[in-house]
């Protein structure tokens, strides 16, 4: 039987040659690539194309989540698991919105991160209980009454919260509808304001819930 085929992306040293020793242990893993940098992991990942890539969101030239979403306009057969030490509702809706097929943090042992590599591969969604936690406590949140509609979002509005959901950044979106950015910050905090959310993740689970996305 064939090893499976690991590739890491991770910018600490420390860490990454921590996961290095793990897989080492055993003759069932093979690391194809380490990466530092999202530039790097982009441009090589392809070449490779790991069963599995064990991949951080913090790194110096941008998020882990740019790689997710590379992997999959790829169409690569990659499973994705993030091993992080962010843990905000934020970054994690994010990663798993991009396509992160499990959510763990770095503090978890060598044992449990194994068992989360075989999960992943089984076809499973291996979540730290940090995390679980985390989305649990946003889906627990009472419903909004029906009725409570929020204030109409204009035009502009909607086209900027459509890219949101898309994945872009506020200048990204500023240069795609070559508008400024500060003009663009400014209408994403009146659609907060009128969803009555205060993140981004929020805005998206609320403008779905109301029928903005589809």
């Amino acid at each position: 039987m064939n090893p499976i085929r690991i590739a890491i992306v991770e910018d600490e040293q420390d860490t990454r040659a921590r996961l290095v020793r793990l897989l080492e242990k055993t003759e069932d893993y093979v690391v194809e690539g380490e990466f530092g940098c999202v530039t790097d992991a982009n441009r090589q990942l392809a070449q490779i194309n790991p069963d599995v890539l064990l991949i951080d969101l913090g790194l110096p030239d941008g998020s882990g989540i740019e790689v997710i979403k590379k992997i999959h306009q790829l169409q690569m057969n990659t499973q994705a698991l993030v091993i992080s030490g962010f843990h905000d509702e934020l970054r994690v809706f994010e990663a798993l919105e991009a396509g992160a097929n499990g959510y763990i943090l770095k503090h978890e042992d060598e044992q449990n991160v194994l068992k989360s590599i075989q999960t992943v591969l089984a076809g499973g969604a291996p979540i730290s209980p940090t995390i679980a936690k985390l989305m649990l406590n946003r889906f627990a949140q009472p419903a909004k009454p029906s009725g409570d509609l929020p204030e109409h979002l204009t035009e502009r509005q909607l086209r900027i919260l459509k890219l949101l959901s898309q994945g872009f950044t506020a200048k990204e979106i500023a240069e795609k509808l070559s508008i400024s950015y500060y003009t663009v910050t400014t209408h994403i905090k009146n659609i907060y304001e009128k969803l009555q959310v205060n993140s981004r993740i929020e805005a998206l689970i609320e403008a779905k819930k109301f029928g903005y996305l589809s």
